[in-house]
């Protein structure tokens, strides 16, 4: 390249050069309501490749990955996201700042829904699911169901060297989320009991990492 094409070239970052992240070395990112209407609202753009995720399908696919972890980084996990496959960033990702923003947007996200699953406690209030109604209730369950089930597509070994409890989980969620099936309320409850189901028996938080320890009071035992 001339002196002279450096000089003017495209001040743009060449859609190579966004690396994949690593979520295990990013920290804490922060995600409340305000992350979460933006992530929503920038989901919900018309410039997406046409299979992207919007947020019931991306809660899906990413509480798959952190409750039936699968050994994939982030450059085969990620791209699903916007509607691609293979390590290619979309156009309407067009700086480094905005991509920046995203993958903290998703790591947060990600991390969030680690943090509320691993309460023995919780019951899944904060997901998509209980704050959608009517008509985008149906079609957000199905897309959730979609997404969780595309998670579970990226690993080789499918439900080989899984216990029946893990096993009967992921039936249940692909039953009833499939698209043909019909929907009622008390399925969510259904999902998320099997959800709870595999959190039990996960050996990792997937991208995120090894399970973490919690120290009791005792010092001489120890929790995963």
């Amino acid at each position: 390249m001339s002196s002279l094409s450096r000089r003017y070239r495209s001040t743009r970052p060449d859609l190579g050069e966004f690396m994949p992240p690593n979520p295990r070395t990013m920290g804490t990112a922060p995600f409340g309501d305000s992350q979460r209407a933006r992530l929503s609202a920038w989901l919900s753009e018309a410039a997406w490749p046409r299979r992207h995720m919007e947020m019931a399908e991306l809660e899906g696919y990413l509480v798959a990955l952190i409750s039936w972890p699968i050994g994939i980084p982030a450059g085969a996990w990620l791209p699903l996201i916007w509607g691609e496959r293979g390590w290619k960033v979309p156009g309407n990702i067009s700086s480094q700042q905005q991509y920046d923003e995203f993958v903290a947007l998703i790591v947060g996200f990600l991390q969030e829904l680690d943090r509320e699953l691993s309460r023995q406690t919780s019951r899944f209030d904060s997901s998509v699911l209980r704050t959608l109604r009517g008509r985008e209730q149906i079609d957000g369950f199905h897309r959730w169901g979609r997404g969780f089930m595309t998670a579970l597509t990226l690993g080789s070994q499918g439900l080989q060297g899984r216990n029946s409890g893990a096993t009967a989980a992921v039936r249940t969620i692909a039953s009833v989320t499939a698209a043909s099936a019909t929907f009622h309320a008390r399925e969510i409850e259904e999902v998320v009991s099997a959800v709870a189901a595999l959190m039990g028996q996960r050996t990792s938080r997937g991208p995120l990492g090894p399970l973490e320890v919690v120290v009791s009071r005792d010092p001489l035992l120890i929790a995963p």
